[in-house]
This record gives structure tokens, sequence and C-alpha cells, in this order.
């Protein structure tokens, strides 16, 4: 009885104060949070939400299930970034380069790509459903300015 006791307590704490991020890399996530930069990172599941990536460049980066819902990721480069399965939901990507980036099975719930620049990226029109597409270049090389 006192272990399934001091069990639920450690559950309740993590899940009330969840780690911080989380990867296959950890010192690429510090690389990342310090210097705005990691082209070719290993961030593989990275727990991100509410960060502030904004002028970041995550070149050719491995942000697979990553959790980045409500992120600013503003005036960044994820170009050829692998974001399949990510949690894109409410993530913030103005202005942001993301050229043959891989959406494979993204959440782009809500997330606003105002000027954002998707030209060859890999995702398909049902992801972009509800996301804010504003003078946002889509993968075809088209301009879509649906929600200006």
């Amino acid at each position: 009885m006192k272990y399934r006791i001091f069990l639920a307590i450690v559950l309740l704490i993590l899940f009330l104060f969840p780690l911080p991020a989380w990867a296959a890399n950890p010192s690429q996530i510090v690389q990342l949070q310090t210097t705005k930069s990691c082209q070719v990172c290993d961030l593989t599941g990275a727990y991100l939400p509410v960060s502030n990536l904004d002028y970041t460049y995550l070149l050719a980066s491995d942000l697979s299930q990553a959790n980045l819902v409500g992120a600013s990721i503003t005036f960044s480069n994820l170009s050829r970034a692998n974001l399949t399965g990510a949690n894109l939901s409410h993530a913030n990507f103005k202005r942001t380069k993301m050229l043959l980036a891989n959406f494979t099975n993204a959440i782009l719930d809500k997330a606003d790509l105002t000027e954002a620049d998707l030209t060859s990226a890999n995702i398909s029109e049902a992801q972009l459903v509800n996301a804010k597409l504003c003078k946002t270049v889509l993968s075809n090389g088209l301009t879509s300015n649906r929600d200006c």
C-alpha cells in the first residue's frame, strides 16, 4: 500500500512539473537554447512547449515527435528539418523558412504560418486546414493569402 501511494505521488509530481527538454541528445538541446543554432541536430522527442526559439537555425535537424506546442519560432530557418509527428499546435512560425521540411503526421492546429516559406515541404492540405496562412508560400510554390 505504501508503494502505491509513493508511486502516485511521484507520478503526480511528474505530471504537474514535467521534466525540462529531453531528446536523444540532451547536449544539443542545451546548444539550441543557448546559441539559437543547432544544425543537423538530433532533437527527436524534444519537449519544448511555449519556448522562445525566434531567430534560430535548425537546418536539417531531426525534430520528429517533438512537442513545440505554443512555441515561438519566428524569423527562423528549419529547412530540411524532420518534423514527422511533431506537435506544432499554436506555434508561431511567422517569416520562417521551412524549405524541403518533412511534416508527415505533424499537428499544425492553429499554427501561425504568416509569410512562412514551405517551398517543396512534405505537407498536406489537410494539415494546413486549421493553420493561419497569410502570404504563405506553399509547398507547390504558390502563395496563399487565405487568412490575411
